[in-house]
């Protein structure tokens, strides 16, 4: 089970609690950016990474990331 396994990762076991935190697993094919902006109508909270692998490295923020900033239903927290 994916949800059991990442709450059983060290970055989830270091912070308190973090494991109660009621989370969201879904698998789509498509475009990233749009599949999340999707997901965050009627979320508290769409949490990002900063950028991916290819020529938006240079960037301050990956494009799936600025276009999550810009147009989700809900706040946004980009990760680096």
């Amino acid at each position: 089970d994916l949800v059991a396994e990442v709450r059983n990762t060290p970055a989830v076991s270091a912070v308190p609690g973090a494991a109660e935190v009621r989370t969201t697993v879904a698998v789509q094919i498509g475009p990233a950016a749009q599949a999340l902006v999707d997901a965050s109508v009627g979320a508290d909270l769409l949490v990002v990474g900063s950028r991916g692998r290819g020529a938006a490295r240079s960037a301050l923020l990956g494009s799936v990331a600025l276009h999550c900033v810009t147009h989700a239903a809900c706040p946004v927290i980009v990760v680096h």
